[in-house]
């Protein structure tokens, strides 16, 4: 058995993936676009689009694809929460997280941790870093 997430984009999932990649340390493994699919392409620009990506963050494996932008709904009801070793890489995270995205509280220390932080990045997606030191 193996538990993943899968997070829905707007035509912005291998944007977001390799964005991880270069700032999360994250590995893609699968970038599927529609056009190399069995789906039907209904225009050019959908067949550009992504029917399955994923990428692996330190052991945790992130799904996605994009949704037809009428069906899309930004994520709301969780966050993904990275845990990290240290404060230098909370801040680190964070500051990548945050370009284009809103904080919803700045890197702190908390009474659990020497270094907490909330923000959603610039994807839409919600993240939680917290220093487990």
């Amino acid at each position: 058995m193996s538990l993943s997430f899968h997070i829905d984009f707007s035509g912005q999932c291998e944007e977001a993936f390799r964005f991880y990649a270069q700032h999360l340390g994250g590995r893609i493994g699968t970038m599927l676009r529609v056009k190399d699919s069995p789906v039907p392409a209904v225009s050019e620009a959908h067949g550009q689009t992504i029917v399955h990506a994923n990428i692996n963050i330190d052991g945790v494996e992130i799904a996605g694809a994009d949704v037809d932008p009428g069906r899309y709904e930004k994520p709301k009801g969780f966050y993904v929460l990275l845990g990290v070793d240290s404060e230098t890489k909370v801040r680190t995270f964070f500051d990548a997280l945050q370009a284009g995205g809103q904080v919803v509280l700045a890197p702190q220390k908390t009474f659990w941790s020497p270094c907490y932080a909330i923000v959603t990045d610039r994807f839409g997606v919600p993240w939680k870093l917290n220093c487990g030191t």
